[in-house]
């Protein structure tokens, strides 16, 4: 009754927060959003998996102003960082990318100087897609900021994590994963949603690379799966060990396994793949996103951590079985789609909101072998028995329960 109550109490502080939000934005830019537009500008900070979740809502954008010389306005943090300019590689929707690091904007006159160029672009609109975990001091922050580069017109700040009564928001309350919850914003922008597509650039020459990577390594005509077992979180991490058993039965199976990850996960997902045999190949650190993506839709299945691999994996509708610890709401960083498997263990200190675990990722490791392998094998299984890719159907997003 009293996680009920709390539940209840949060659900209507998020009303009351984003109704603050939204007054204010119509306070400062009043009316509906403009029908025409020259210049838009839409902000949106973080890595692969941040950007990939966006970029229907940067679509819908788009196709609401064709003409417009369209902007996006991100950082990926660090500079070692990929961001939104490695993923939109190739894509001819968007006319400029305007990566900035956090190094640029470590000093007030920095900022300035940001502020400056940004006011030069004279913007008729600009939109906000927020991090999820994004507090409110920032949600009003980055109001400000886009009053002084000088929009037009802007909309987007909202709230969507508030840390009190975590665990009671996960067992009371509805959360939509990253692709609703920024579609979301842009809607309640004004904007119409056609539909869900993420405009991922497919490029010959990337074709071409991956065409001879694979047939060079002698994968060219094998059944693939794709294993990625980093993540940008420790909180996220799953056993290596259980990962490497997996590759064995799949390639038992006949499956080759391609590992996906980043440079500094390369020599983590090399000695996976050698514990798995012949049959395993790394091709961490090797690929750009978009030969990532390329080589993810030869898949037929992607077996993921919640990292930014499963969402490209979603955008290029590759189904995927995402091992999912339990620091964050249920349902947040879901992949989209429903041919996917969540695969999230309950336990008593679940949605902690922790960074680090202090029990030794003990909902990551409640996760067995298994878990894995039976949605593993039903979606190989239904992908074997129907030729056509696009007509699929897998069962609706799966929460295995401890």
């Amino acid at each position: 009754m009293k996680s009920r109550l709390a539940a209840l109490l949060v659900a209507a502080l998020y009303r009351i927060v984003n109704f603050a939000l939204s007054a204010c934005a119509w306070l400062l830019w009043p009316g509906p959003r403009p029908r025409g537009a020259h210049r838009v500008c839409v902000f949106r900070v973080g890595n692969v998996g941040d950007i990939t979740c966006a970029l229907p809502a940067i679509r819908a954008i788009r196709l609401a102003y064709p003409e417009a010389q369209l902007t996006v306005l991100t950082s990926p943090g660090a500079r070692a960082m990929p961001s939104a300019a490695d993923v939109l590689e190739g894509a001819d929707w968007v006319d400029e990318i305007r990566v900035y690091h956090s190094d640029e904007i470590d000093t007030f006159s920095k900022r300035v100087a940001l502020l400056k160029e940004l006011r030069a672009h004279r913007f008729d609109v600009w939109i906000d897609l927020p991090q999820d975990l994004s507090p409110i001091s920032r949600e009003f922050r980055d109001m400000a900021f886009a009053r002084l580069a000088g929009a037009g017109w802007a909309r987007g700040w909202r709230i969507d994590t508030l840390r009190w009564a975590a665990q009671a928001q996960t067992e009371h309350l509805r959360f939509r994963n990253e692709v609703e919850r920024t579609v979301q914003i842009v809607r309640q922008g004004g904007f119409e949603i056609p539909g869900v597509a993420f405009g991922l650039s497919r490029q010959p020459q990337v074709i071409a690379r991956i065409d001879r990577m694979l047939q060079a390594r002698g994968l060219g005509s094998r059944k693939l799966v794709a294993i990625a077992p980093g993540a940008k979180r420790s909180t996220n991490l799953w056993v290596p060990e259980r990962f490497a058993e997996v590759g064995r039965q799949l390639s038992d199976r006949g499956c080759a396994v391609v590992f996906l990850g980043e440079r500094s996960e390369g020599e983590p997902c090399r000695r996976i793949a050698a514990a798995i045999g012949e049959r395993a190949h790394s091709l961490a650190g090797e690929l750009t996103v978009a030969e990532s993506c390329e080589v993810l839709r030869r898949c037929e299945l992607a077996i993921c951590l919640d990292s930014g691999v499963q969402h490209l994996a979603a955008a290029v509708a590759t189904p995927c079985v995402s091992l999912f610890s339990f620091w964050q709401m249920r349902g947040k960083w879901h992949p989209y789609g429903e041919k996917n498997v969540v695969v999230q263990k309950n336990v008593p200190c679940h949605t902690c909101l922790l960074e680090a675990c202090p029990h030794e990722n003990l909902c990551m490791k409640a996760i067995g072998v298994e878990d894995v392998l039976t949605p593993a094998f039903h979606i190989l299984g239904t992908v074997s028995s129907n030729d056509e890719r696009t007509h699929r159907t897998i069962s609706l997003v799966a929460v295995s329960r401890g």
